[in-house]
């Protein structure tokens, strides 16, 4: 896997596929499958693998777009259990913004695909002892349904929490906005609510010169939920996510889209098979 941003020009914009870090683990310790389908699994699913963590930037018309921003090291740290002992991550994210001629402050917009930390660790950091935001003009787009979470608004109640120190820094600063719904950030852009890995999961659907790209979160982890949509993560809400996934299946086949997610390498497409639809690698 790259240590430095893979980009794709898509129409008149440029994406950069950013992998701050690969982390392992078993789909099967992460993945539920129904029992009457654990026939169809295959030995790779409980082999312990490689996967990256990944961000996105898009560069469109004067805007400069971040999808995800991760702090690898903060995210897995060695008591994690996907912490992956010996293993030498790339640059981080600025450093790698940085090699596509990028500064912090160039980004416009943040999009935050969901509250769990690996997509979030990365929007703050500290200076002088504060913690402050990494992208000063960006203004940063969470769903609502996340920030409403329980459980985040207790770790938002901790002052020292990771939750506090990010999500609640920017929220201080003035510069994050809760988003219900579908949200046009700007010509070409937007964000498309798909929950059900978290209450207030959406993806980025990239448009230009006829070409549609999405940014897809956690939407899959693998390809394997692609052909099989009933798997998905022990967390995720059931019939939330398979709503989603119909709703984004739909959509990619009818648009000839191409997606990227967090933790698959690199472009695929969405194809239609015999028994439904299948990831393909572009």
């Amino acid at each position: 896997m790259s240590d430095h941003p893979h980009i794709i020009k898509h129409g008149s914009a440029t994406v950069a596929i950013i992998n701050v870090g690969d982390i392992q683990f078993r789909l099967s310790d992460e993945i539920m499958v129904p029992e009457d389908e654990r026939a169809a699994a295959p030995a790779s699913f409980t082999q312990l693998r490689p996967f990256p963590t990944q961000c996105f930037h898009i560069a469109l018309a004067g805007a400069s777009v971040l999808v995800d921003a991760c702090n690898y090291h903060l995210s897995f740290p060695p008591d994690s259990p996907y912490f992956w002992p010996g293993y030498q991550a790339p640059p981080g994210l600025l450093a790698q913004l940085a090699e596509i001629g990028l500064r912090p402050e160039d980004v416009t917009h943040l999009v935050i695909t969901h509250a769990h930390f690996d997509h979030f660790s990365g929007i703050t950091m500290e200076r002088g002892g504060k913690m402050t935001p990494c992208f000063p003009n960006a203004r940063c787009f969470l769903g609502n349904a996340d920030w409403e979470d329980p459980e985040i608004q207790q770790e938002l109640r901790d002052p020292n929490s990771h939750v506090s120190r990010t999500l609640g820094v920017v929220r201080q600063a003035g510069m994050l906005e809760l988003v219900e719904g579908e949200r046009e950030l700007l010509p070409g852009i937007g964000i498309v609510p798909a929950p059900g890995e978290s209450p207030g999961h959406q993806v980025v659907r990239v448009h230009s010169q006829g070409q549609t790209l999405y940014c897809l979160g956690d939407l899959y982890h693998d390809p394997i939920e692609v052909e099989h949509p009933t798997w998905m993560a022990s967390w995720a809400a059931k019939e939330a996510t398979l709503r989603s996934r119909a709703k984004l299946a739909e959509a990619a086949l009818r648009e000839q889209a191409l997606l990227t997610a967090a933790h698959i390498s690199g472009v695929g497409q969405l194809e239609r098979t015999a028994s439904g639809v299948t990831w393909c690698v572009v």
